[in-house]
């Protein structure tokens, strides 16, 4: 408060009203109370609790331990319709991060206390007196040093990957439907391991992984003879299955390879005429598709890297 005590000091000490400097002093007068205003505030409120909000996202952040991105090739699985056997690729991506792993061994907290005890001795004499005296004085100082440390718990099997995936390469097959359809969504699997494939091989791991893509198909162009139409589902979520495989090819990075069987339904599908004064025909409307589905089977390879890879101390 001692800044606060020298801006009221400052304003005390103000020329009075009606003297020859009172103009000159107006605007250092406002200057000064928006100054002691300023440091009153300072010292009354509290700094902004930034770190303390930190704090409390910390044991969430904790379990975020990577991450990965990976590219795929798929095909169809089953034939398109009109029993046409469908070979052109599906191309997509993806990234996501790694959060876990989960159960096992919960984490270890280490207390460490160390007390240090210290005594001095001092003996006075004085000689002057018969006979000499003597005075005895002990000081003693004991220091007591706590810290904690923790080990993080090992042997989780679950480990949950959540990230997007993006595909313009859709192939549904489907008239009115153009031959390719972007899809694309948030992703979420969870994944069961780490399991090694034989003792020798260290470096390589296997997962079992289950999970899905929530997509939806809006406003897809597409043209029934002369009349252009546009098509909408509803938001669904397309299942798919795993099985990966983990390669160490340097600390805090790992190759994945991993083959899926993906599955795709949409219940239900709305067109609409989007020329002005133009109806879809009624006969027409009896032969659209009312549902949209697609088997298919994806290759995947990618590169996962963890948290203390790129950040240091975690």
């Amino acid at each position: 408060m001692s800044e606060v005590r020298a801006a009221t000091l400052g304003l005390r000490r103000l020329p009075r009203a009606g003297s020859r400097w009172t103009p000159a002093f107006v605007s250092v007068a406002l200057v000064r109370l928006a100054l002691r205003c300023a440091l009153i505030a300072t010292a009354l409120l509290p700094p902004a609790p930034a770190r303390a909000q930190m704090d409390v996202l910390k044991p969430a952040l904790d379990k975020m331990n990577g991450g990965a991105v990976w590219g795929a090739v798929g095909y169809r699985s089953t034939r398109a319709p009109g029993d046409v056997e469908d070979r052109r690729p599906i191309w997509r991506g993806g990234f996501g991060i790694f959060y876990g792993p989960f159960g096992g061994r919960s984490d270890t907290t280490i207390s460490f206390t160390q007390t240090f005890t210290d005594s001095v001795d001092t003996t006075l004499c004085d000689p002057s007196q018969a006979p000499p005296r003597k005075l005895h004085r002990r000081v003693k100082d004991a220091r007591v040093m706590r810290s904690e440390s923790r080990l993080p718990g090992a042997g989780g099997k679950v480990t949950f990957l959540i990230g997007y995936q993006h595909s313009a390469f859709y192939r549904l097959d489907t008239p009115p439907l153009p031959t390719t359809i972007p899809m694309s969504g948030v992703f979420a699997a969870a994944m069961l391991g780490p399991y090694p494939i034989a003792a020798s091989w260290k470096k390589l791991e296997w997962y079992a992984a289950a999970g899905g893509t929530v997509v939806q198909l809006r406003d897809l162009a597409g043209r029934i003879d002369t009349l252009a139409v546009q098509a909408t589902t509803e938001r669904t979520l397309a299942p798919e299955f795993f099985l990966l495989l983990s390669y160490a090819v340097s600390p805090g990075y790992r190759l994945l390879m991993a083959g899926s069987y993906q599955y795709v339904r949409f219940a239900s599908v709305a067109f609409r005429s989007v020329e002005a004064g133009r109806l879809i025909p009624g006969p027409i409307i009896p032969t659209l598709p009312k549902e949209l589905e697609l088997q298919a089977v994806h290759v995947t390879i990618g590169i996962s890297f963890t948290a203390s890879s790129l950040v240091p101390g975690r």
